[in-house]
């Protein structure tokens, strides 16, 4: 009988998280699912339950995952440099030592907020409790302290197994002092705000980006904010992968490009001398010196 009640209460369970993550989607056809998204839903569901988290979920989406649920991947990549660039900041030998692992090492973790790796129900609802009373960007502080705090164990591995270290940064250890590591985050951000990171990376992150848009928590954003930051987001989106591939159109055909470019030159030019009246000078100094070069022969 208390089988049948479990399996009974984790359908609904299961039919509530559908339901949950359909609506948002179904609301926001903007945002795109991607791998783990049930993972914070489910978080949220149970946590909250169904009724509280109906309005949380569209929340934490737009305001919080939004850069992982567009049509590319592009930007959720900028999340990852911004990994290696405060482990960079924080303690070079280390990102010098692992500067081979691809930074994709961090898609897990981050972009599901930790929930597709703690399994813990108090452990994830107490980083939850963090994450949410901060500004997005500190789920990458938090992910860098997490690498940091494993040094030892990844400088003993060779450098040059970029396979080898990027599987093991991105599975969180199994012993894993979530309260310690919430200080070393907050003092990571403190030393090492964005804007002073390396290379940049700060300011070559889109102005739309849900880190840029949602620093400040208080007070809340409304939905219909982050929707238009979205939708910004998507078209500036759109309109790099449109230069991009007028780039590479004109890299493929730039000898032809370079060939047309001459003849409208030289055809405007000619046109140019019709209407100044130019082109009788420039064929009398040409036909004056045919003449001379002729009577050198």
């Amino acid at each position: 009988m208390h089988l049948d009640e479990s399996e009974q209460s984790l359908e609904q369970k299961k039919g509530e998280l559908f339901e949950l993550i359909v609506s948002t989607l179904r609301s926001y056809p903007i945002l795109s699912y991607f791998q783990s998204y049930h993972d914070v839903v489910q978080v949220l569901l149970l946590v909250l339950g169904k009724h509280q988290a109906m309005p949380a979920v569209p929340r934490i989406s737009l305001l919080r995952l939004r850069d992982y649920m567009l049509p590319t991947i592009t930007p959720a990549t900028r999340h990852f440099e911004l990994v290696s660039a405060v482990v960079m900041a924080a303690d070079p030998e280390l990102a010098n030592h692992i500067a081979q692992a691809e930074n994709i090492f961090a898609l897990s973790a981050t972009h599901s907020l930790f929930a597709h790796d703690i399994y813990d129900y108090g452990d994830i609802a107490r980083l939850y409790d963090f994450l949410l009373a901060h500004e997005p960007i500190m789920s990458i502080y938090l992910f860098a302290a997490v690498t940091i705090s494993r040094r030892s164990e990844l400088l003993e591995m060779p450098a040059d197994q970029s396979d080898i270290l990027t599987f093991v940064i991105s599975k969180l250890p199994q012993t894993f002092d979530i309260d310690a590591r919430i200080q070393d985050a907050v003092t990571l951000f403190r030393h090492h705000p964005p804007q002073q990171l390396p290379g940049f990376i700060w300011w070559r992150l889109s102005r739309y980006s849900v880190l840029k848009t949602s620093r400040c928590i208080t007070p809340p954003q409304s939905l219909e904010e982050a929707k238009t930051f979205c939708q910004k987001q998507i078209q500036q989106l759109d309109s790099h992968e449109l230069m991009r591939k007028r780039a590479l159109l004109l890299y493929k055909y730039r000898k032809s490009a370079a060939s047309m470019t001459a003849v409208i030159l030289v055809g405007v030019f000619s046109i140019w001398l019709r209407k100044t009246g130019h082109d009788r000078i420039l064929w009398s100094m040409l036909s004056t010196a045919s003449t001379f070069f002729s009577t050198l022969r």
